[in-house]
């Protein structure tokens, strides 16, 4: 597990790392990028990386664990969360790229329901408030079914906007069955 930084010194090489690896996984598979060249193009010792991270599966985890947060607090000038999530999404295509391209997408769901289970994130308080038992399954369900509409948006180049994505996403969650043909 990577270590929680606590100095302005360490974030900023955490940060470091993480843009490195991301501009790395541009040029390179994941598999291919070593801690040595990692380093080399974050600007940092292997003595420093080791006391950030444990290996470079490390610094995946927290690119990505980095890039939910990010989520979380972007363009707040956009008052609708859901608008909110997808300009994320849409402005990061990079790191959607690179991640589709070492196939892990699949990481980056664990990552963001992982993330949601937290007890200090809202959308537990809301479950709990609708009285809803198994919350974990709610999550999951809910969680990969954003992220597979996300996805399919991705696949398709983007074509919709933002805001036409949180508007299918609340027709998807208010009335499921609506959508679908008859027969």
């Amino acid at each position: 597990m990577y270590r929680k930084c606590t100095t302005e010194i360490s974030v900023r090489h955490q940060k470091q790392v993480e843009q490195a690896l991301l501009e790395l996984m541009q040029k390179f598979s994941y598999e291919d990028i070593t801690v040595t060249l990692l380093c080399a193009e974050a600007g940092i010792t292997r003595r420093i990386f080791y006391h950030l991270f444990n290996n470079k599966a490390d610094a995946l985890y927290a690119m990505i664990d980095h890039c939910i947060l990010e989520v979380e607090s972007y363009r707040l000038d956009v008052t609708d969360p859901i608008v909110r999530f997808f300009r994320y999404w849409k402005d990061h295509r990079r790191l959607m790229d690179v991640l589709q391209e070492n196939n892990f997408s699949g990481l980056l769901l664990e990552r963001i329901i992982d993330r949601v289970m937290q007890e200090d994130y809202d959308f537990r308080y809301w479950l709990r408030l609708c009285g809803w038992k198994n919350e974990r399954d709610i999550i999951v369900f809910t969680i990969s079914g954003i992220m597979g509409l996300t996805f399919r948006w991705y696949y398709g180049g983007f074509r919709e906007s933002p805001e036409e994505m949180a508007q299918l996403l609340e027709k998807i969650i208010v009335n499921p069955i609506a959508g679908l043909p008859a027969g």
